[in-house]
């Protein structure tokens, strides 16, 4: 679990450097993985398992943890069209929003929590 709370605080960190430079494309992208490994942490830490893949991190957030499951299910698609269409500022505050949702309603470590305020 550990690893994945290292995970996260990079790609976060590094989506954050990415926001300050007008980098949307990039941060979105970092927000989305920041997003993914935020989501494995909590699964991990209920299950003590990792999904294989984004069909089976669906699954288990839908059955485990409903309300991540919506802002994670309404920020995926921005995720995708990060790699194919112009990302704009807006799509980036509101994937660094989500993750703000998500630690303001789970158990995660202080010092996660303390980054994404």
């Amino acid at each position: 679990m550990e690893e994945l709370l290292k995970t996260f605080l990079e790609e976060y960190l590094g989506a954050i450097e990415q926001l300050e430079k007008e980098r949307y494309k990039n941060a979105t992208i970092l927000l989305s993985k920041a997003l993914f490994a935020l989501c494995d942490f909590l699964i991990q830490q209920k299950l003590q398992k990792l999904p294989k893949n984004h069909s089976e991190r669906f699954r288990i957030l839908e059955k485990y943890y409903p309300n991540v499951y919506l802002t994670v299910d309404m920020i995926f698609t921005h995720y995708t069209d990060a790699y194919s269409q112009p990302i704009l500022q807006e799509t980036c505050i509101l994937i660094k929003n989500g993750i703000k949702t998500i630690a303001g309603t789970e158990n995660l470590p202080e010092e996660v929590k303390k980054i994404i305020r």
